[in-house]
């Protein structure tokens, strides 16, 4: 599997995973179908981190999923993060502005990082006034840490056991509307590869066509992912040395002109930079010259500014228009398309175009969606926002080196690419459209009420 594996906590993951007394997925699990009588139909609509509309797309092709409609590709924020992403994805029912990017995360207001394994174990920082809160089963910290362990034997482990914690949840409750999420699947993705990953979406059909047949009544499934994961080899973007070149200090906190705060966590395809904003553009123009760096993004002003290699550009919004202009190149390559667009009559007399037509033009480009997505990621989506954002090439990632020494990376998300930036969303109830942008995706499934989302909306107001 090209993966480190520590074999010696092997027997620890088997007491760890499988508690609270959950069989192995692969046993016969006995759950008897429910006598209580119930108006209406059961809807079940569960999260599953990180698995992309090409990945769900191959396992329909090989016959799972088949009680489903046809799956649309959720277009994920960028960056394309589990965090933000799922923000995006909840805000309609409760979900408040994220922190950071990720659970590991830079404070402006208190000039520290915050959310190291201490915190991310503890379920009052890791579940409470997050996205998290509005799950009716979610993982704890500690199970969700439990899957990189060993991996990707311990990874494996923790996704299939969320399997049967899953159908144990859902057959014991009454709620008419219930919330599942899990993100084992994600960890799958990054540490095990395809092969694991495919294997525990077919087991996961499985207990979906069970969870149905345990009940009397109907059960409607519908099931969405956050963002996709891109299968290849990768290797690690050096930014750390053109830092030092540059006269920067990788450093924890900002003590000087110097000083900058690079979040590492996971292994992601993106980078987020936190330094004085003096030091933004130096910053910017620095780490473009690094292999396998697609583009920095910063702004000043509410004018959003590109540039790599390529050439150097801005991004502009007014109301729901926004204006791509060419200072120096063409650093996304839409030089093409805005005389397209131009040309069509859907711009206006400065070169804005709406949203919609923006989309209509740009969706199934390599970079999908870029203009609205690279200015939102700029200007909004969390409360520390960064100085200076990285988008990387497909095959190129950053990230928490304690990691590295665990595994080697199979997949990883992050950045503006189509395999990284398209979840999914699919529902036994209706056909979906083709394309899903995550903000409308709540509202695309039929805006369902949550138990648990007048109680996020309470803690977070």
């Amino acid at each position: 599997m090209g993966v480190v594996v520590k074999t010696g906590l092997v027997a620890l993951l088997m007491m760890t995973t499988l508690h609270a007394g959950a069989p192995f997925v692969g046993a016969n699990v006995p759950v008897g179908r429910e006598t209580g009588q119930r108006s209406g139909r059961r809807h079940l609509i569960l999260c599953v981190d990180g698995v992309g509309f090409s990945m769900i797309e191959r396992m329909r092709g090989e016959g799972h999923f088949k009680s489903f409609n046809s799956p649309s590709r959720m277009i994920a924020p960028f960056p394309t993060l589990t965090n933000i992403a799922m923000t995006e994805i909840l805000r309609p029912v409760g979900a408040g502005e994220t922190s950071g990017y990720e659970d590991n995360f830079y404070d402006v207001e208190r000039n520290r990082l915050r959310g190291g394994l201490v915190e991310r174990f503890n379920d009052k920082s890791f579940v409470r006034g997050t996205f998290r809160e509005l799950f009716d089963y979610h993982p704890s910290a500690l199970k969700s840490g439990l899957g990189y362990a060993a991996p990707p034997v311990s990874t494996y482990l923790e996704a299939l056991s969320d399997l049967v914690r899953l159908r144990q949840k859902f057959n014991g409750s009454k709620d008419e509307t219930y919330f599942a999420y899990t993100g084992a699947s994600d960890s799958l993705a990054h540490v095990g590869g395809e092969r694991l990953l495919r294997s525990f979406l077919a087991r996961l059909d499985d207990t979906l066509k069970d969870i149905v047949q345990d009940h009397a009544e109907s059960v409607d499934v519908t099931i969405f992912s956050d963002h996709g994961n891109h299968f290849r080899k990768y290797r690690r973007a050096d930014l750390q040395s053109t830092l030092r070149e540059a006269n920067f200090k990788l450093q924890s906190k900002l003590q000087d002109e110097r000083s900058v705060v690079m979040p590492q966590f996971g292994l992601v395809g993106c980078a987020v930079l936190f330094t004085n904003e003096t030091n933004e553009a130096r910053l910017a123009t620095s780490l473009i010259r690094v292999r396998g760096v697609d583009f920095a993004a910063l702004e000043k002003s509410g004018v959003v500014f590109v540039i790599n290699r390529h050439g150097e550009a801005r991004i502009e919004r007014r109301g729901d228009r926004l204006r791509y202009l060419s200072e120096r190149g063409d650093p996304l390559e839409l030089n093409s398309i805005v005389a397209e667009l131009k040309a069509s009559g859907e711009t206006d007399a400065n070169g804005f175009v709406t949203e919609e037509n923006w989309f209509q033009a740009t969706h199934t480009n390599p970079r999908t969606d870029a203009v609205r997505r690279i200015y939102e990621g700029a200007t909004k989506h969390v409360r520390n926002r960064a100085n200076v954002i990285l988008n990387f090439e497909d095959g190129y990632y950053v990230g928490s080196r304690t990691l590295d020494l665990f595994t080697f990376l199979q997949a990883t998300h992050g950045n503006l690419g189509q395999e990284q930036s398209f979840g999914f969303v699919m529902s036994t109830k209706k056909e979906l459209p083709s394309f899903v942008p995550a903000a409308e995706l709540w509202q695309t499934i039929g805006s369902p009420r949550l138990r648990k989302a007048s109680q996020a909306a309470h803690a977070h107001h």
